[in-house]
Protein backbone atom coordinates (compact mmCIF):
# COMPACT_ATOMS: atom_id res chain seq x y z
CA UNK A 1 0.00 0.00 0.00
CA UNK A 2 2.83 2.43 0.92
CA UNK A 3 4.75 1.42 -2.11
CA UNK A 4 1.85 2.37 -4.40
CA UNK A 5 1.44 5.67 -2.73
CA UNK A 6 5.12 6.44 -3.05
CA UNK A 7 5.07 5.76 -6.77
CA UNK A 8 2.06 8.01 -7.19
CA UNK A 9 3.81 10.85 -5.39
CA UNK A 10 6.86 10.40 -7.59
CA UNK A 11 4.81 10.59 -10.76
CA UNK A 12 2.92 13.63 -9.47
CA UNK A 13 6.23 15.44 -8.89
CA UNK A 14 7.43 14.69 -12.39
CA UNK A 15 4.21 15.95 -13.86
CA UNK A 16 4.48 19.13 -11.80
CA UNK A 17 8.07 19.70 -12.86
CA UNK A 18 7.16 19.15 -16.50
CA UNK A 19 4.26 21.55 -16.21
CA UNK A 20 6.44 24.19 -14.64
CA UNK A 21 9.05 23.74 -17.40
CA UNK A 22 6.41 24.12 -20.08
CA UNK A 23 5.10 27.28 -18.43
CA UNK A 24 8.61 28.70 -18.15
CA UNK A 25 9.35 27.80 -21.77
CA UNK A 26 6.22 29.51 -22.97
CA UNK A 27 6.93 32.58 -20.85
CA UNK A 28 10.48 32.78 -22.24
CA UNK A 29 9.15 32.57 -25.76
CA UNK A 30 6.95 35.57 -25.10
CA UNK A 31 9.97 37.77 -24.06
CA UNK A 32 12.47 36.80 -26.84
CA UNK A 33 13.07 39.85 -29.16
CA UNK A 34 12.61 39.32 -32.90
CA UNK A 35 15.62 40.05 -35.20
CA UNK A 36 15.32 42.84 -37.75
CA UNK A 37 16.81 43.15 -41.25
CA UNK A 38 18.65 46.42 -41.99
CA UNK A 39 20.42 47.65 -45.15
CA UNK A 40 23.54 49.77 -44.50
CA UNK A 41 24.96 51.87 -47.36
CA UNK A 42 28.40 53.40 -46.91
CA UNK A 43 31.65 53.92 -48.77
CA UNK A 44 30.21 52.51 -51.98
CA UNK A 45 28.98 49.30 -50.24
CA UNK A 46 25.56 47.93 -49.40
CA UNK A 47 25.45 45.55 -46.42
CA UNK A 48 22.32 43.73 -45.31
CA UNK A 49 22.41 42.69 -41.66
CA UNK A 50 20.07 40.92 -39.25
CA UNK A 51 20.21 42.55 -35.84
CA UNK A 52 18.72 42.76 -32.40
CA UNK A 53 20.13 46.30 -31.93
CA UNK A 54 17.79 49.01 -30.73
CA UNK A 55 19.18 52.16 -32.45
CA UNK A 56 21.08 53.15 -35.56
CA UNK A 57 24.13 53.84 -33.39
CA UNK A 58 23.90 50.35 -31.90
CA UNK A 59 23.77 48.55 -35.22
CA UNK A 60 26.72 50.58 -36.61
CA UNK A 61 28.74 49.76 -33.50
CA UNK A 62 27.73 46.15 -33.88
CA UNK A 63 29.08 46.19 -37.47
CA UNK A 64 32.27 48.09 -36.46
CA UNK A 65 31.36 50.97 -38.77
CA UNK A 66 32.78 54.28 -37.58
CA UNK A 67 31.21 57.64 -38.34
CA UNK A 68 33.17 60.95 -38.43
CA UNK A 69 31.93 64.12 -36.81
CA UNK A 70 31.25 65.71 -40.20
CA UNK A 71 29.68 62.62 -41.78
CA UNK A 72 25.95 62.71 -42.41
CA UNK A 73 23.80 59.77 -41.23
CA UNK A 74 20.26 59.09 -42.44
CA UNK A 75 18.38 58.39 -40.25
CA UNK A 76 19.99 59.94 -37.19
CA UNK A 77 22.06 57.93 -34.75
CA UNK A 78 19.40 57.87 -32.05
CA UNK A 79 16.62 56.62 -34.36
CA UNK A 80 15.05 53.29 -33.39
CA UNK A 81 15.77 50.36 -35.69
CA UNK A 82 12.83 49.15 -37.77
CA UNK A 83 12.67 46.04 -39.92
CA UNK A 84 13.62 46.85 -43.50
CA UNK A 85 15.28 50.13 -42.51
CA UNK A 86 17.91 51.64 -44.81
CA UNK A 87 20.84 53.41 -43.16
CA UNK A 88 22.84 55.70 -45.44
CA UNK A 89 26.19 57.21 -44.46
CA UNK A 90 27.37 60.21 -46.49
CA UNK A 91 31.10 60.64 -45.93
CA UNK A 92 32.39 64.22 -45.52
CA UNK A 93 35.11 65.46 -47.86
CA UNK A 94 37.29 68.58 -47.97
CA UNK A 95 36.78 71.43 -50.41
CA UNK A 96 38.40 74.88 -50.59
CA UNK A 97 36.02 77.84 -50.32
CA UNK A 98 37.21 81.28 -51.46
CA UNK A 99 34.66 83.90 -50.42
CA UNK A 100 35.84 87.30 -51.56
CA UNK A 101 39.21 87.78 -49.90
CA UNK A 102 38.66 85.02 -47.33
CA UNK A 103 39.84 81.49 -48.06
CA UNK A 104 39.13 78.45 -45.90
CA UNK A 105 38.98 74.68 -45.96
CA UNK A 106 35.49 73.21 -45.55
CA UNK A 107 34.44 69.67 -44.62
CA UNK A 108 31.08 68.88 -46.22
CA UNK A 109 28.81 66.11 -47.40
CA UNK A 110 26.92 68.29 -49.87
CA UNK A 111 27.22 67.16 -53.48
CA UNK A 112 26.39 70.40 -55.34
CA UNK A 113 27.26 74.06 -54.98
CA UNK A 114 23.74 75.23 -54.13
CA UNK A 115 23.38 72.85 -51.19
CA UNK A 116 26.87 73.70 -49.98
CA UNK A 117 26.08 77.44 -49.92
CA UNK A 118 22.77 76.76 -48.17
CA UNK A 119 24.39 74.50 -45.55
CA UNK A 120 26.92 77.22 -44.71
CA UNK A 121 24.23 79.95 -44.56
CA UNK A 122 26.14 82.02 -47.13
CA UNK A 123 24.13 84.83 -48.66
CA UNK A 124 24.81 85.85 -52.24
CA UNK A 125 24.31 89.44 -53.35
CA UNK A 126 22.52 90.36 -56.57
CA UNK A 127 25.70 90.90 -58.54
CA UNK A 128 27.87 88.25 -56.89
CA UNK A 129 29.35 85.49 -59.05
CA UNK A 130 30.05 81.91 -58.02
CA UNK A 131 32.17 79.27 -59.72
CA UNK A 132 31.25 76.51 -60.33
CA UNK A 133 27.64 77.52 -60.88
CA UNK A 134 25.00 76.70 -58.29
CA UNK A 135 23.58 73.65 -60.09
CA UNK A 136 26.97 72.05 -60.71
CA UNK A 137 28.28 69.10 -58.61
CA UNK A 138 31.28 69.31 -56.30
CA UNK A 139 33.72 66.72 -55.04
CA UNK A 140 36.81 66.20 -52.96
CA UNK A 141 39.45 68.91 -53.46
CA UNK A 142 37.08 71.20 -55.37
CA UNK A 143 37.61 74.97 -55.24
CA UNK A 144 34.43 77.01 -54.92
CA UNK A 145 35.04 80.70 -55.64
CA UNK A 146 32.60 83.47 -54.71
CA UNK A 147 33.38 86.86 -56.24
CA UNK A 148 31.72 89.61 -54.25
CA UNK A 149 30.53 92.34 -56.60
CA UNK A 150 29.46 95.73 -55.30
CA UNK A 151 28.82 99.19 -56.72
CA UNK A 152 28.92 102.61 -55.14
CA UNK A 153 28.65 106.21 -56.24
CA UNK A 154 31.79 108.29 -55.80
CA UNK A 155 32.09 112.03 -56.25
CA UNK A 156 35.29 113.71 -57.37
CA UNK A 157 36.12 117.31 -58.14
CA UNK A 158 38.27 118.30 -61.09
CA UNK A 159 39.91 121.60 -61.82
CA UNK A 160 39.07 123.26 -65.11
CA UNK A 161 41.99 125.13 -66.67
CA UNK A 162 41.51 128.67 -67.83
CA UNK A 163 42.54 129.89 -71.26
CA UNK A 164 44.90 132.75 -71.95
CA UNK A 165 43.47 135.14 -74.52
CA UNK A 166 45.72 137.65 -76.23
CA UNK A 167 44.31 140.92 -77.55
CA UNK A 168 46.12 143.51 -79.60
CA UNK A 169 46.55 146.93 -78.08
CA UNK A 170 47.61 149.58 -80.57
CA UNK A 171 48.35 152.00 -77.74
CA UNK A 172 50.88 149.63 -76.18
CA UNK A 173 54.40 149.45 -77.56
CA UNK A 174 55.15 146.40 -79.64
CA UNK A 175 56.88 143.67 -77.67
CA UNK A 176 55.22 144.68 -74.41
CA UNK A 177 52.27 142.96 -72.75
CA UNK A 178 49.78 143.92 -70.07
CA UNK A 179 47.57 141.56 -68.06
CA UNK A 180 44.11 143.08 -67.86
CA UNK A 181 42.25 140.11 -66.37
CA UNK A 182 43.58 137.46 -64.01
CA UNK A 183 42.79 133.86 -64.93
CA UNK A 184 41.00 131.63 -62.42
CA UNK A 185 40.56 127.88 -62.59
CA UNK A 186 37.05 126.47 -62.64
CA UNK A 187 35.72 123.46 -60.78
CA UNK A 188 33.79 120.48 -62.06
CA UNK A 189 32.04 117.82 -59.97
CA UNK A 190 31.98 114.33 -61.44
CA UNK A 191 29.83 111.45 -60.18
CA UNK A 192 31.05 107.95 -60.92
CA UNK A 193 29.53 104.55 -60.45
CA UNK A 194 32.47 102.52 -59.16
CA UNK A 195 32.51 98.75 -59.64
CA UNK A 196 34.32 96.61 -57.05
CA UNK A 197 35.17 92.93 -57.12
CA UNK A 198 36.26 91.52 -53.77
CA UNK A 199 36.81 95.05 -52.53
CA UNK A 200 39.11 96.02 -55.41
CA UNK A 201 38.06 98.66 -57.94
CA UNK A 202 37.81 97.15 -61.41
CA UNK A 203 35.98 99.89 -63.28
CA UNK A 204 34.15 103.17 -63.09
CA UNK A 205 31.62 104.95 -65.27
CA UNK A 206 30.70 108.63 -65.30
CA UNK A 207 27.01 109.06 -64.53
CA UNK A 208 26.83 112.84 -64.06
CA UNK A 209 28.97 115.96 -64.49
CA UNK A 210 28.24 119.43 -63.10
CA UNK A 211 30.18 122.67 -63.43
CA UNK A 212 30.45 124.04 -59.90
CA UNK A 213 32.49 127.07 -60.91
CA UNK A 214 33.26 128.40 -64.37
CA UNK A 215 36.83 129.13 -65.29
CA UNK A 216 37.73 132.79 -65.82
CA UNK A 217 39.96 133.38 -68.80
CA UNK A 218 43.19 135.30 -68.45
CA UNK A 219 43.30 138.29 -70.81
CA UNK A 220 46.61 139.75 -71.88
CA UNK A 221 46.94 142.74 -74.14
CA UNK A 222 49.81 142.59 -76.57
CA UNK A 223 51.30 145.80 -77.81
CA UNK A 224 51.17 146.44 -81.55
CA UNK A 225 52.53 149.94 -81.38
CA UNK A 226 55.80 149.59 -83.27
CA UNK A 227 58.26 152.40 -82.64
CA UNK A 228 61.60 153.04 -84.21
CA UNK A 229 64.14 155.46 -82.82
CA UNK A 230 65.63 157.40 -85.72
CA UNK A 231 69.13 158.75 -86.02
CA UNK A 232 67.65 162.17 -85.39
CA UNK A 233 66.31 161.07 -82.05
CA UNK A 234 62.71 160.89 -83.27
CA UNK A 235 60.35 158.09 -82.32
CA UNK A 236 58.19 156.92 -85.20
CA UNK A 237 55.45 154.34 -85.34
CA UNK A 238 55.73 151.56 -87.89
CA UNK A 239 53.46 148.72 -88.97
CA UNK A 240 56.13 146.28 -90.08
CA UNK A 241 59.83 145.96 -90.70
CA UNK A 242 61.53 144.30 -93.69
CA UNK A 243 65.11 143.21 -94.09
CA UNK A 244 66.16 144.16 -97.63
CA UNK A 245 69.18 144.47 -99.93
CA UNK A 246 69.88 148.15 -100.56
CA UNK A 247 71.72 149.91 -103.38
CA UNK A 248 72.02 153.57 -104.28
CA UNK A 249 71.48 155.56 -107.48
CA UNK A 250 71.90 159.10 -108.78
CA UNK A 251 70.73 161.04 -111.86
CA UNK A 252 73.49 159.67 -114.06
CA UNK A 253 72.67 157.87 -117.27
CA UNK A 254 74.20 154.74 -115.75
CA UNK A 255 71.64 154.88 -112.95
CA UNK A 256 68.50 156.14 -114.72
CA UNK A 257 69.05 155.56 -118.44
CA UNK A 258 68.14 159.21 -119.06
CA UNK A 259 70.12 162.30 -119.89
CA UNK A 260 69.49 165.96 -119.17
CA UNK A 261 66.87 167.28 -121.61
CA UNK A 262 64.99 163.97 -121.53
CA UNK A 263 61.29 164.60 -120.88
CA UNK A 264 61.36 162.34 -117.78
CA UNK A 265 64.83 163.20 -116.61
CA UNK A 266 64.79 163.67 -112.84
CA UNK A 267 61.16 162.53 -112.58
CA UNK A 268 60.18 159.52 -110.47
CA UNK A 269 57.69 156.78 -111.42
CA UNK A 270 55.22 158.59 -109.16
CA UNK A 271 55.63 161.78 -111.20
CA UNK A 272 57.48 163.61 -108.43
CA UNK A 273 60.81 165.33 -108.73
CA UNK A 274 63.67 163.13 -107.70
CA UNK A 275 65.47 164.26 -104.52
CA UNK A 276 67.22 162.81 -101.45
CA UNK A 277 64.76 160.61 -99.53
CA UNK A 278 63.30 158.99 -102.65
CA UNK A 279 63.40 155.19 -102.72
CA UNK A 280 62.85 152.92 -105.67
CA UNK A 281 60.96 149.75 -104.68
CA UNK A 282 59.06 146.80 -106.08
CA UNK A 283 55.45 148.05 -105.76
CA UNK A 284 54.30 144.47 -105.16
CA UNK A 285 56.34 144.49 -101.93
CA UNK A 286 56.07 148.13 -100.90
CA UNK A 287 53.30 150.22 -102.49
CA UNK A 288 54.34 153.55 -104.03
CA UNK A 289 53.71 156.44 -101.68
CA UNK A 290 54.65 154.45 -98.56
CA UNK A 291 56.62 156.36 -95.92
CA UNK A 292 59.77 154.53 -94.83
CA UNK A 293 62.69 154.70 -92.45
CA UNK A 294 65.90 153.03 -93.63
CA UNK A 295 68.16 151.72 -90.86
CA UNK A 296 71.68 150.42 -91.45
CA UNK A 297 72.72 147.06 -90.04
CA UNK A 298 76.48 147.48 -90.52
CA UNK A 299 77.02 150.38 -88.08
CA UNK A 300 77.17 152.91 -90.91
CA UNK A 301 74.90 155.97 -90.68
CA UNK A 302 71.21 155.32 -91.41
CA UNK A 303 69.85 156.54 -94.72
CA UNK A 304 66.93 157.83 -92.66
CA UNK A 305 63.45 158.79 -93.77
CA UNK A 306 62.37 157.94 -97.31
CA UNK A 307 59.30 157.67 -99.48
CA UNK A 308 58.64 154.87 -101.97
CA UNK A 309 58.13 156.98 -105.10
CA UNK A 310 60.23 155.30 -107.76
CA UNK A 311 60.76 151.88 -109.28
CA UNK A 312 63.27 150.21 -111.54
CA UNK A 313 63.61 147.21 -113.79
CA UNK A 314 66.31 145.72 -111.53
CA UNK A 315 64.41 146.40 -108.31
CA UNK A 316 62.44 143.22 -107.75
CA UNK A 317 61.34 141.50 -104.58
CA UNK A 318 63.20 142.35 -101.40
CA UNK A 319 65.38 145.06 -102.94
CA UNK A 320 65.41 148.81 -102.46
CA UNK A 321 67.34 151.54 -104.37
CA UNK A 322 68.01 154.77 -102.50
CA UNK A 323 68.61 158.15 -104.20
CA UNK A 324 71.90 159.89 -103.36
CA UNK A 325 72.93 163.09 -105.16
CA UNK A 326 76.72 162.59 -105.19
CA UNK A 327 77.99 159.84 -107.51
CA UNK A 328 80.97 159.30 -105.22
CA UNK A 329 78.61 158.55 -102.31
CA UNK A 330 76.62 156.21 -104.55
CA UNK A 331 79.76 154.22 -105.29
CA UNK A 332 80.73 154.26 -101.63
CA UNK A 333 77.26 153.02 -100.59
CA UNK A 334 77.63 149.89 -102.70
CA UNK A 335 75.35 147.01 -101.76
CA UNK A 336 74.34 146.43 -98.16
CA UNK A 337 71.64 144.95 -95.95
CA UNK A 338 69.22 147.34 -94.30
CA UNK A 339 66.10 147.29 -92.20
CA UNK A 340 63.18 149.04 -93.85
CA UNK A 341 60.50 150.24 -91.43
CA UNK A 342 57.08 150.78 -92.99
CA UNK A 343 55.83 153.83 -91.11
CA UNK A 344 52.25 154.50 -90.15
Amino acid sequence: MESHLSRNKFFDKKILIAAVAVVLLLAGAVFIKPRKTVMIKHDGQEIQVSTLANTVEDVLREQNITVGDDDKIIPKMNEQIEDGMEIVIHRAFKIRLVDGQIERSISTTETNVKNLISSLNIKLGEGDRIEPKLEEPIGKGQVVKITRVSREVAVETQELPFQTIFKNNSSLEKGKTKKVQKGEKGLKEIKFEVLYEDGIEVGREIIEENIVKDAVNEIIEKGTLALVATSRGDISRYSKVLTMTATAYDLSFQSTGRRPGDKYYGITASGTKIRPGVAAVDPRVIPLGTKLYIESTDKTPDYGYATAEDKGSAIKGNKIDLYIEDARDVKKFGRRTVKVYVLE
